[in-house]
């Protein structure tokens, strides 16, 4: 499991739980490991008397994977539950196969066709179902197949509460802003619907397969924030829950954050990937120059 030995080394924590916390501090001493990172701070209360525990991510930046690895390899117990974005529920039997150990940890890759997922490289990926697993936890998924995701474009109504005109216009804002301002106008809304859809299923993963252990969410930083993605669902399928929110944010990705306090319970910040150009893609299939 790589860089675990160095992975606080540079790392600041920003952590939110009354207005004196609200500010940039180092972490502390340089530590070994997880173990020792959480004993430093009033992070280890905070997860240790958590029911839910969401830990965000930037995709492709394999430091946020290797903090994630380290907090499982530390958190996870028998009888808690890590579900994860990138699986959806055509991939559960392979996981199922893969807990029991009749699907070696060397064929997972294989067997969740991961190449074809578009998610990144599995080395980012494969360690943290292996820590879920070697942890005793049960892995879920936490996501639709894809031709699926294409019918929640148009919402039905169902049991939560909705967003606000508010909240969904924003979500809006930020999804024509994510795809670099390049989507149709009429596509907008519907990929904001897909978000909405993908919060609330994983949700409902979280409290449906708790089962009185602690319930581990892995996925992007934009479904664990506390305003209007998996915690807001969450709060309405379980009035009671402890829920702790972990967002691992890039150092460059700071100044777009006037408060994100209401957003996430912590920040973790993190050295940041190099520039790319993501709109490079987006360019081509719209058709729109340079």
């Amino acid at each position: 499991m790589k860089k675990i030995a160095s992975l606080l080394l540079g790392v600041s924590l920003l952590a939110a739980c009354a207005p004196s916390d609200r500010r940039i501090a180092p972490s502390g001493d340089l530590v070994a490991n997880a173990s020792v990172a959480l004993e430093n701070g009033r992070i280890a209360e905070r997860f240790e008397a958590a029911e839910y525990i969401l830990i965000g991510e930037k995709h492709d930046n394999p430091e946020h994977h290797d903090i994630q690895l380290a907090l499982l390899q530390a958190l996870v117990k028998p009888g808690d539950v890590v579900v994860f974005e990138m699986l959806n529920r055509e991939q559960q039997p392979v996981i199922d196969r893969f807990l029991s150990g009749a699907l070696p940890d060397s064929e997972l890759e294989k067997a969740l066709d991961w190449k074809a997922s578009g998610w990144p490289d599995w080395q980012h990926y494969g360690p943290l179902f292996e820590a879920a697993k070697d942890g005793g936890a049960r892995i879920y998924y936490g996501s639709f197949p894809k031709k699926e995701l294409r019918r929640k474009m148009i919402l039905a109504d169902d049991h939560f509460a909705p967003l606000s005109a508010v909240l969904h216009d924003d979500l809006d804002l930020q999804i024509k802003s994510s795809h670099c301002d390049l989507l149709p106008e009429n596509m907008i809304r519907p990929m904001s619907n897909i978000q909405i859809a993908k919060d609330k299923k994983l949700a409902q993963e979280l409290v449906e397969n708790r089962q009185g252990g602690r319930a581990f969410l892995i996925a992007g930083n934009g479904h664990i924030r506390k305003d209007r993605a998996v915690p807001f669902y969450l709060k309405q399928l379980d009035k009671e829950a402890t829920v702790q929110v972990l967002a691992l944010i890039e150092e460059r990705d700071t100044d777009a954050l006037e408060d994100p306090f209401p957003l996430y319970d912590t920040l973790w910040l993190t050295s940041s990937t190099p520039e790319k150009d993501y709109c490079a893609d987006l360019r081509k299939k719209f058709g729109k120059a340079s």
